[in-house]
């Protein structure tokens, strides 16, 4: 399948797609008030350093190879940062 190009820019797509994810989180809790820890959780775990990793990795300080480990180790980061600062 051939892979369309974007005329956004690298930060303002990475940034499109965290709202995005913001949103969708949002929408599924809306409405539920138990699962808003949930998606809290998830965005803080999932999504923002996969984002930040992207942009990392736009700005060139993050290898190509090296994406997948760094995506991991941030996750781990900001799955104890939630846990402890946001519990």
């Amino acid at each position: 399948m051939a892979e369309r190009k974007s005329n956004l820019p690298q930060p303002v797509r990475i940034t499109l797609a965290m709202a995005m994810w913001g949103f969708i989180l949002w929408l599924f809790s809306f409405g539920h008030p138990a699962l808003v820890p949930i998606a809290k959780a998830i965005f803080i775990v999932f999504v923002m350093p996969t984002g930040l990793v992207e942009w990392l990795k736009y700005r060139g300080m993050v290898a190509e190879q090296k994406a997948p480990v760094a995506k991991v180790a941030g996750m781990v980061l900001f799955a104890a940062i939630w846990y402890f600062f946001f519990q």
